[in-house]
């Protein structure tokens, strides 16, 4: 502003000098002045004034006194100062409307600036979001194509048949409990008449050694009574033999049906005793033998079935009524319930599809 004032200052004097120098020169009038040179004094014409166009009065021709043209510079240069400064005041404003514009303009270049950039960044991110709409569009299809394909019918199909079996292997398991425990209790029966088979092997080989020695005890008699050693029934009807003679007709006669039956008796008695022992003993020995300080019926039969077939039975028992409950209540439920929300999604996406005119 101070320079401003300065240069206004300057002009002001030089433009008043200006206008001083124009007034006194219209006032001489548009003609030359003529100073005529001589013996003549000189003296100051003016020409006379043309007056302009469309001007009714016609200017005055005598030349204006220069007192009186003084006066009118005067007022006509402070009026011309106030203009200038008017002018002055009004050109500093419009200066600082254009720099206030220039700042603006500058200000809207580089919003226009930040714009393009906006501009751009939001076309990338446009075209980013085509792309991964696109991206987005495929993976829809291909979820669409997933949907398309229905596990629930299958799946609650399979679920279907294998709870069907695994009722019917549950339905089984009560008699199969049923039949573990009428087991175990003959089992138990078994077990219980063991001691009385192990006494009756112990007798039969006490009373076949008592019939062998008994057998024995005749066959020496024998030997004694015939002094001579021979096959045990030719002894024996030797013997009889003898005897007869003694014996009255009557009860000889008796005595002969005695002793036959006696010999067909004890004739019986080795195949009968060898039989005891090929056929009873020994397979009974087979059972009743000691293992390990116990019958070997029970070590072998009674024990692994009692412990491995009926105990392991009763646990698969419980291990599939276990297996039931744990598949109805964390496999069939749960998938039912799944299968039946994702038919009730499935609905409500082809409602919500029919509804906007989503192909």
């Amino acid at each position: 502003m101070t320079e401003a004032q300065g240069d206004g200052v300057s002009r002001r004097n030089f433009l008043k000098v200006a206008t001083l120098t124009a007034v006194a020169a219209a006032a001489t009038g548009g003609g030359a002045a003529l100073l005529k040179r001589g013996d003549s004094p000189v003296t100051i014409t003016t020409a006379p004034s043309v007056p302009p166009a469309n001007t009714a009065a016609p200017y005055a021709t005598a030349a204006p006194v220069i007192s009186d043209i003084i006066p009118a510079v005067s007022a006509s240069g402070d009026d011309l100062m106030a203009r200038l400064a008017a002018a002055q005041t009004e050109n500093m404003q419009l200066r600082a409307a254009n720099d206030q514009l220039m700042r603006d303009l500058a200000a809207l270049q580089t919003a226009e600036q930040d714009g393009r950039v906006a501009r751009d960044s939001m076309t990338l991110e446009l075209d980013n979001a085509r792309n991964q709409l696109g991206i987005l569009g495929g993976l829809v299809a291909l979820y669409q194509q997933l949907d398309d394909v229905d596990m629930g019918e299958m799946v609650e199909n399979g679920l279907g048949a294998v709870g069907e079996k695994v009722g019917e292997l549950l339905g089984g398991t009560p008699a199969l409990a049923a039949g573990l425990d009428a087991g175990q209790l003959a089992l138990g029966e078994i077990e219980n008449q063991i001691p009385l088979l192990d006494n009756g092997r112990l007798w039969l080989d006490a009373q076949s050694a008592k019939v062998q020695g008994f057998y024995g005890e005749v066959e020496l008699w024998l030997q004694r009574a015939l002094e001579r050693v021979g096959d045990f029934f030719e002894m024996l009807a030797d013997w009889f033999a003898g005897l007869r003679k003694w014996l009255p007709f009557g009860i000889g006669e008796k005595a002969v049906g005695v002793m036959g039956a006696l010999t067909t008796l004890l004739a019986e008695m080795p195949s009968t005793l060898a039989g005891l022992d090929a056929n009873i003993a020994q397979p009974l020995d087979v059972w009743l033998q000691r293992v390990d300080g116990e019958p070997a019926v029970i070590r072998r039969v009674v024990r692994p079935v009692r412990d491995e077939v009926i105990g392991r039975a009763r646990t698969t028992i419980e291990q599939a009524n276990t297996a039931g409950t744990v598949y109805e209540q964390q496999l069939a439920a749960p998938a039912r319930a799944a299968i039946e929300t994702r038919r009730v999604l499935r609905q409500a996406i082809a409602d919500y599809r029919a509804q906007h005119q989503i192909v």
